[in-house]
């Protein structure tokens, strides 16, 4: 661990996020920030007595837990599956001789903190308000959800009466009323996913409910525990109120001035899909029997999380960006931890944290997967499974639309099938709008491009046998077959597709939607051509003579499938990459008064098309440079013809970047790992940018539907992959560092194959280190150097040097 005079690295600081002040209008900004998850499933920071209203929304959901609902838009049927709100565990409330309910936004706030312990995953409060009575109290609030024991929560308040004397009353409840609310675009949408089923009490104390939902039958049991102590001695005099939907338990206590009163509450959450339960509500009431008291639980949830840690802190240089990367590890750990590797779930665009794009599964995996897979494998491995057992959904997609292999949808969720919505609702327009990004078919790229970076970083044949093989070969075969061959020009051509920008849907006046030759699309789908043939090669013969058969594969497809690869028609203007055919013939637009706008809803608002401008949302042909080495991208076009030289790249993404607003939490990332190697202090403003765009005020409206996940874990890979250059290849750990000046202090951990090893940065000096209990050697590359690290040793690289200095120790 590096030393300075500040313990940047162990402070307090560095751990925890922190907010002053209470402030309605960043209520639901803190909630998504400060919500609490273990993999299994997430609750928001809301209120302990909130309701879903303009200021509060409080969610629970469990991962991939989704319900389908029809609405009836502008007379036709659409059927929406959505990451479902689960029952609220969290009400917890108290009154003063009879009076009002406790809320914080009714009465005078005196002192307000809300600190979320990012080291072991715990929520703390401290409020000390007066009611119109001018009765004071202090509050303390801790909660978790347990990293230890996925299907349980807690929660502890810790009230003191400062100037009072009275009755107390408690209300702790469970509350199955909740909808579908967090989004206001969804207002239209049919959101009543649950009905209710029953309620009951556990004995000797606890109370439980369950509810189903609607559509997919998945029934949901939540039960609770809530012990109230004075002076160490529980209160035991309770009464239920049951309803079908709700139910809640009174306690009634007499308290003295300066008494201080403990209220613990214990949760368990299980649904009809969890394994080795007979039924849901059983299996919740008997964890609340057998949990035992909260500060045992917390103490297992925090001894979880450090070892959590142990395998993911990053150490970097200031403290506050330090805090942020701890904010993204951790938020990660909550959507896919340990306990989500056995769920058959993926990876949604904004966690399990809320419920923009209805919890949907697009490519944001490809951000998280090499950050888990150098650190937790099995987890990595799970993402892809989750694809591979949609891989029949996917070919029957395929076929459908008139194609061979496997088309993988651009939204995912339960099943295979695309749910990609067939509207948007505009609130600047009050319209409703087609929605075609399910042409977005440069998802089967990255899929295969995940399935071969996990191989290379875990160098698992077993997966690559079983699965991965198979996955790559029908993606390729939807290549081949979507790419037409086009006489005039001797080149194949991806026609009525949607690039990653998503604003171009369409040609004006065109009768079909989509767009021809999106750059990006084209190149990696020669990329995953090409690829699909090294995979065969390490196939052992005989895996290999019975995967041919069992798939029907010839060796004249495969020639088929490297015609293609090498007359792909790509797009070229003035020498550098074209958006997409076309792109650079529409109007010029300039995008400096619409950074971060939807500008697509805007100009609709107005009666005009963004097809009709030279505007992109987000990275696309940037896309390429994030993903691709220069070498890999400049052969890849060279097999089909075309030169391409590093002044062509630098000009290719400067002119793109130009006409990008950067309305996606992705843009400025992708384009940050773009110009790494070309403009490392661009690439470094960008990252910044990235790294506090969930923390910023500005996002506020954004974040509060749900954390940005791909952002969060795509500055990670930034580091990892591309300031470090870092990648795995035959077995060997590769380094080509090119660091910003401003990143000269900072370490990551690893796992290579079963070893461990730590890269740290300290000035001019790269050290790589291998833990003295690892198995066996690894081999290192870096700028051409081999060197073999042994366990216990160490190896230096002197940045400065043109030609890598290497020592050994």
């Amino acid at each position: 661990m590096f030393s300075d005079n500040n313990n940047t690295y162990d402070s307090k600081k560095a751990w925890s996020l922190v907010f002053d002040g209470y402030d309605p209008k960043d209520e639901g900004h803190r909630e998504a920030l400060c919500a609490l998850g273990n993999g299994y499933f997430v609750t928001r920071a809301a209120a302990i007595a909130a309701t879903a209203d303009e200021i509060h929304y409080p969610g629970t959901y469990r991962a991939g837990l989704y319900n389908r609902l029809v609405t009836y838009i502008e007379g036709e049927v659409s059927e929406d599956e959505s990451l479902v709100n689960l029952p609220n565990w969290l009400p917890l409330i108290f009154r003063i001789d009879g009076g009002n309910w406790f809320s914080i936004d009714a009465v005078e706030i005196l002192t307000y903190r809300q600190t979320l312990d990012l080291k072991g995953g715990v929520l703390h409060r401290e409020i000390q308000f007066r009611d119109p009575q001018g009765r004071q109290t202090k509050l303390h609030e801790q909660r978790f959800v347990s990293m230890a024991q996925p299907h349980l929560a807690g929660l502890q308040l810790q009230l003191t009466a400062e100037n009072w004397s009275g009755e107390l009353e408690i209300c702790s409840a469970i509350d199955g009323r909740v909808t579908n609310n967090n989004v206001k675009r969804y207002e239209p949408y049919n959101q009543q996913h649950l009905e209710p089923l029953t309620t009951g009490t556990i004995e000797p104390e606890g109370i439980w409910l369950m509810v189903r939902t609607k559509q997919s039958r998945i029934e949901i049991a939540v039960a609770t525990r809530t012990c109230v102590f004075v002076d160490s001695h529980e209160v035991k005099s309770r009464t239920v109120d049951r309803k079908t939907a709700q139910i809640s338990e009174q306690l009634r206590l007499q308290v003295d001035r300066g008494a201080a009163i403990q209220i613990e509450k214990i949760a368990a959450l299980y649904t009809s899909r969890d394994h080795a339960i007979a039924e849901s509500a059983e299996a919740a009431r008997q964890a609340i029997q057998d949990a035992s008291s909260f500060a045992e639980l917390l103490t297992d949830h925090q001894c979880a999380w450090k070892r959590l840690w142990m395998r993911c802190d990053i150490e970097l240089e200031p403290v506050e960006n330090l805090r942020a990367l701890r904010l993204h590890i951790f938020h990660i750990l909550q959507t896919v931890s340990p306990h989500t590797a056995d769920l058959d779930v993926g990876v949604p665009a904004r966690g399990w944290h809320g419920e923009d794009y209805r919890g949907h599964i697009f490519w944001d995996e490809t951000f998280v997967l090499p950050f888990l897979a150098c650190r937790f494998p099995e987890i990595a491995r799970s993402m892809l499974l989750y694809r591979y057992r949609r891989l029949s959904a996917a070919k029957i997609l395929a076929h459908q639309h008139g194609y061979k292999g496997a088309m993988f949808p651009w939204r995912s969720a339960s099943t295979g099938r695309e749910e990609t919505p067939r509207f948007q609702f505009s609130l600047l327009s009050g319209h409703w709008m087609r929605d075609r990004t399910n042409l977005q078919h440069h998802i089967n790229a990255i899929i295969a491009c995940n399935l071969w970076r996990y191989y290379n970083l875990t160098n698992d044949l077993a997966f690559l046998m079983d699965y991965g093989a198979e996955m790559m070969v029908e993606i390729t075969r939807f290549w081949a077959s979507i790419a037409t061959y086009n006489p005039d020009c001797d080149r194949y051509e991806i026609c009525g597709v949607m690039g990653p920008d998503e604003y171009h849907t369409a040609y004006l006046d065109a009768e079909t939607p989509g767009i021809n030759n999106n750059t990006y699309t084209n190149v990696m789908a020669v990329w995953t051509l090409c690829k699909t043939q090294e995979v065969l090669n390490l196939l052992p013969p005989s895996c290999c003579r019975e995967f041919y058969t069992r798939l029907n594969l010839s060796q004249e497809e495969i020639n088929h499938w490297d015609t293609v690869s090498r007359k792909m028609h790509v797009v070229f203007d003035d020498g550098i990459l074209s958006q997409y055919e076309g792109f650079d013939r529409l109007q010029e637009f300039d995008v400096q008064p619409f950074y971060n706008q939807q500008v697509n809803l805007i100009l609709e608002a107005k009666g005009d098309d963004v097809n009709r401008y030279q505007v992109s949302k987000q990275a696309d042909t940037a896309m390429l440079f994030f993903l691709l080495s220069e070498a890999e991208l400049t052969k890849l076009l060279e097999r089909n013809g075309y030169s391409f030289n590093r002044t062509q790249m630098q000009r290719t993404m400067a002119h793109h970047l130009q006409h990008t607003v950067h309305e996606s939490s992705l843009s400025r990332l992708v384009y940050a790992g773009a110009v790494a190697r070309c403009d490392r202090e661009k690439s470094w403003q960008l990252f910044m940018e990235t790294l506090f765009a969930d923390l910023s005020g500005a996002s506020s409206q954004e974040t509060k539907n749900g954390i940005h996940l791909g952002a969060m874990a795509g500055t990670l890979h930034l580091l990892q992959h591309h300031y470090l250059g870092l990648h795995a290849y035959g077995g060997n750990i590769c380094l080509d560092p090119y660091l910003p000046t401003s990143l000269n202090r900072f370490r990551v951990s690893l796992q290579h194959q079963g070893n461990d090893l730590e890269i740290e940065v300290i000035d001019s000096n790269l050290n790589v280190i291998a833990s003295p209990i690892n198995s066996s050697s690894v081999q290192i590359i870096c700028w051409g150097d081999v060197m073999d690290l042994q366990p216990g040793t160490s190896i230096t690289i002197n940045l400065l040097d043109s030609v890598s200095s290497v020592k050994s120790h």
